[in-house]
């Protein structure tokens, strides 16, 4: 394999830092032997996922070593992705992140803890870009740079996120927040870091519609329907659970199942502004020919997350179906302001 740097240099790179939240108390009370067993888990399933995720989802896209590296440096996942195009790169580790959520999620150290009566133990993401020093090895790329340290505190500012706990740094949001359609991202913050004196901006992702069914390791795919279903019983306050199974059933069904209907129902009692939920009680609704509450939902949608173009666009739907021609026009006008690029016909 030939490096694409020849010599020591420069190298832009999207950063991806994984860690369990509350790692150390988990440490605290745990034997040796315990807390050991429980960090192998860890691995064994981020590693199983990425692998999964670079060499089947995107098979002949990328190359180990050339484009990205997945490593563990002490107990954290980080992983390297520098493949030349840069926004896609940093949305490609947004999806890595989700789907790792998804497959720790399904892990038997989950599914123990769920079949005990207690809450599962998630996992929190930290994502960054900039540029490092490259050194060109036989395999890759041995990276270096303030970049790194930074990827790494964002991750640890993401644990108190109050959704996906998947924070995007400004410079790796601002080169994809045109790009994006299937992610909703919150309101930038500037949080202090210890260790990095310039003040770093970050960005929550809020909501996900980001397909697991797709990019999850079969390994895993059982494991996490049979648990985020449990999950949702114990968890209260874990919308993004909801959101990652709702898609997975959606696009696993083509149609939003009665059962997802009603978590749906549910979901909007604790979290009335959760998008999927807006989303896919509306898209239901439509489902079955109950136009009128469809567009209910997806006017709160709408007004909740105005930015959303997908939801501008299936409030077009549902009211073209109830003749309302000015506000469908109204909304592929919206659609269109937010991304979506929509053919007219006559």
């Amino acid at each position: 394999m030939k490096p694409r740097l020849p010599q020591p240099g420069p190298l832009n790179v999207a950063v991806l830092f994984v860690d369990l939240v509350n790692s150390s108390e988990f440490a605290s009370v745990l034997g040796l032997r315990e807390y050991a067993e429980y960090l192998d888990s860890f691995q064994h399933a981020c590693l199983s996922q990425c692998r999964h995720f670079f060499e089947s989802v995107h098979k002949g896209k990328y190359q180990q070593g050339l484009d990205y590296r997945v490593s563990f440096i002490g107990d954290e996942l980080v992983v390297f992705l520098h493949s030349g195009r840069d926004a896609d790169d940093i949305y490609q580790l947004a999806c890595l992140a989700i789907c790792l959520k998804c497959a720790w999620l399904a892990s038997p150290k989950n599914t123990e803890r769920i079949q005990a009566g207690m809450g599962t133990v998630d996992i929190a993401c930290g994502i960054h870009f900039g540029s490092v020093w490259a050194n060109p090895q036989q395999s890759g790329y041995d990276l270096r740079g303030f970049t790194i340290n930074v990827a790494k505190r964002i991750e640890t500012s993401s644990r108190e996120g109050k959704n996906f706990h998947i924070f995007l740094s400004d410079a790796a949001y601002k080169r994809i927040s045109q790009l994006l359609r299937n992610l909703l991202v919150g309101e930038g913050m500037v949080l202090p870091m210890k260790g990095v004196i310039v003040p770093v901006g970050v960005y929550e992702i809020e909501d996900s519609f980001i397909d697991p069914y797709k990019r999850l390791d079969p390994e895993f795919s059982e494991g996490f329907q049979n648990v985020a279903r449990s999950a949702l019983e114990s968890n209260a306050c874990e919308a993004w659970i909801h959101s990652c199974l709702q898609v997975w059933e959606e696009s696993r069904n083509g149609k939003v199942t009665d059962e997802c209907f009603e978590l749906c129902r549910r979901t909007l009692k604790s979290h009335p502004e959760n998008a999927v939920a807006l989303y896919f009680i509306g898209q239901a609704c439509q489902e079955r020919k109950d136009p009128e509450r469809a567009r209910l939902y997806l006017e709160d949608l709408t007004r909740f997350h105005p930015t959303f173009a997908d939801g501008w666009l299936l409030l077009a739907e549902v009211c073209k179906s109830l003749g309302d021609a000015p506000s469908s026009r109204k909304a592929i006008l919206q659609a269109e302001r937010h991304g979506i690029q929509i053919e007219q016909t006559d």
